[in-house]
């Protein structure tokens, strides 16, 4: 037998042994429920918001995820709704086939594959796609029992929580409907006293000045210890100058400007406003992206009555309040451009937030850093729900790479330099030799 033949046989047998061996070692790990996470795409834990959700749970939750089994999605499901049980035994998981259950399909009102059903206490909630931020926000829907009602004035070309316009706040309206509230607008002329289900009430300066019955209905509201969420703009407090006075605070003429964030974003406007620095309070604690203000206020806060908490502070050198009509830049140096308030009224604790802009919840802007996040947040701690506070949404830790300055050189000077002469010298090298030889 010749040389080549025996390589040929020597090269098949390789292979049979390397197919052997990977063979072995499937069916040796086939039953090992191990895995290793190398990236954040398909998180194998559940975020802090999610862990603190289910550790408020009082009773059994159980969840029905509706697949047919060697589908794509029961494998999801599965994962998706274990992590869930590990967290909490008490949240329990039943998988179904929809094929072998068409009577739980019907009952359930199930649709599609895919979907995931939550009982709890009696009540249900329904997840069209699975994933951990549409099952923990219906989770929080099912724990809140009992909608709570979030009012907004209406009647005065106030910014509306349902409406579509650039200026309006529908898609913030939409995220608080999807956490649980209910949102109710509210005509003092055509109902002078505010109803007694009301969990909150959002303040937007109106166009036109409030009539006097209207002025005492919201006094009346304040005095006797209903929550307040003050969404002010530039310029346009004069509507809302008795609540100011009621509350003791004081708004600083004209617009925060913010040079060095106009030269960030790259745009000729230095009145948006870009604050990424947080002081510690629970509406702000678990912000990990900056906030942006469109044509701010600043204010200041009250002397005395209150318990006061910076919520978002113009930076030293940065944020400087531009007076009118002079047009001289003042910074003041107890500005603020948001606070929170709080006090105890008849045995029980008043809230109330103050920020100095109303555009970062706007339709326009709303989709800008942790604007959005910023705002669920205010309307979680102004309604005493605390444990719902923060997203379940959490971002991809690998979507993004940031490199130092001297990293970006280096790896410049490496694909634009070093690499292009280390290939013509390993050319230059190559012909060299074949002209030797």
């Amino acid at each position: 037998m010749n040389r080549q033949v025996w390589l040929r046989i020597n090269g098949w047998l390789f292979v049979a042994l390397l197919l052997l061996v990977l063979g072995g070692i499937a069916w040796a790990t086939a039953g090992l429920p191990q895995a290793w996470h190398w990236g954040g795409t398909l998180a194998r834990t559940l975020s802090q918001p999610s862990q603190r959700l289910l550790a408020a749970l009082e009773g059994e939750v159980t969840a029905y995820g509706f697949a047919q089994p060697g589908q794509l999605v029961y494998r999801h499901l599965e994962q998706l709704l274990d992590l869930y049980h590990t967290h909490a035994p008490q949240f329990r998981t039943v998988l179904v086939n929809p094929e072998t259950r068409p009577d739980l399909v019907r009952e359930l009102g199930v649709e599609r594959a895919g979907e995931v059903v939550l009982e709890y206490a009696g009540r249900r909630e329904r997840v069209a796609v699975p994933s951990e931020a549409r099952i923990s926000a219906a989770l929080e829907r099912l724990l809140r029992g009992q909608e709570q009602v979030v009012a907004f004035l209406t009647g005065h070309g106030e910014r509306h929580l349902l409406g579509e316009a650039n200026h309006d706040l529908g898609a913030f309206g939409k995220a608080l409907r999807q956490k649980g509230y209910r949102l109710q607008p509210l005509n003092l002329i055509r109902t002078p006293e505010f109803p007694g289900n009301i969990a909150l009430l959002v303040l937007t300066p109106p166009q036109t000045e409030l009539l006097p019955g209207e002025q005492a209905a919201l006094r009346r509201y304040v005095e006797a210890g209903g929550s307040l969420l003050w969404l002010g703009d530039a310029d346009e407090q004069a509507p809302f100058d008795f609540l100011a006075d009621q509350l003791g605070v004081r708004w600083y003429p004209g617009v925060v400007v913010d040079p060095q964030a106009a030269e960030i974003l790259a745009v000729d406007d230095s009145r948006l406003v870009l604050v990424d620095r947080y002081p510690r309070h629970a509406v702000t604690e678990q912000l990990q992206a900056p906030v942006l203000l469109v044509q701010a206020a600043a204010l200041a806060p009250p002397a005395a009555g209150w318990d006061v908490q910076p919520l978002l502070e113009p930076t030293a050198g940065q944020a400087l309040v531009e007076s009118y009509p002079d047009g001289r830049p003042q910074a003041p140096a107890d500005a603020l451009l948001g606070l929170a308030l709080s006090r105890r009224v008849a045995g029980r604790e008043q809230r109330v937030a103050i920020i100095g802009d109303g555009d970062f919840l706007a339709n326009s802007y709303i989709g800008n850093g942790a604007n959005l996040l910023l705002g669920l947040n205010l309307i979680d701690w102004l309604t005493r729900s605390e444990p719902f506070l923060d997203s379940y949404t959490r971002p991809v830790p690998d979507q993004l790479i940031v490199l130092s300055r001297g990293q970006t050189i280096a790896l410049a000077g490496g694909l634009l330099l070093v690499l292009p002469v280390s290939f013509l010298g390993m050319a230059a090298w190559c012909w060299w030799r074949r002209r030797q030889g």
